[in-house]
């Protein structure tokens, strides 16, 4: 077999496997209470990125209309994930706090951690398999 013919198969199986293993999530958010703004929303690979030492793996800003919102992102690597978000109803690009600093606006964290701050990255974390994924975050 010819050395380009073996290596273009090679590369087709590398990028065939690659399709067959990502991954998508769709994020659907509740408990929205104003039909107004926008959903900020941060996807987190890793508890340093979660924890404020890096970048999001991926993030999106979805207007509110009719009280729900879904936001899908493709080609994810499986993998454990976090997500963080919040309502941003006036739309000023900022988590609204009162003077001690406490939120004003909802937030909502995934997982199922229930606690007064944003709960741990592993708190937080779901896993992501292969194929089509959904989680659901409540607004607080």
């Amino acid at each position: 077999m010819p050395k380009r013919i073996a290596i273009a198969l090679i590369v087709a199986s590398f990028a065939a496997s690659a399709q067959v293993s990502a991954a998508s999530l769709t994020v659907g958010v509740t408990a929205i209470k104003e039909d107004t703004g926008a959903i900020m929303l941060a996807l987190y690979d890793n508890a340093g990125a979660y924890n404020g030492s890096g970048p999001s793996t991926k993030a999106a800003r979805i207007d509110v209309e009719g009280g729900k919102v879904s936001i899908e992102f493709d080609d994810l690597p499986p993998g454990r994930y976090a997500i963080k978000l919040y309502h941003d109803a006036n739309s000023n690009g900022e988590l609204d706090t009162n003077m001690m600093g406490l939120p004003i606006e909802a937030y909502g964290f995934s997982g199922k951690a229930e606690s007064l701050g944003p709960p741990p990255f592993d708190a937080a974390a779901f896993e992501i398999l292969a194929g089509e994924n959904s989680v659901t975050v409540r607004l607080r």
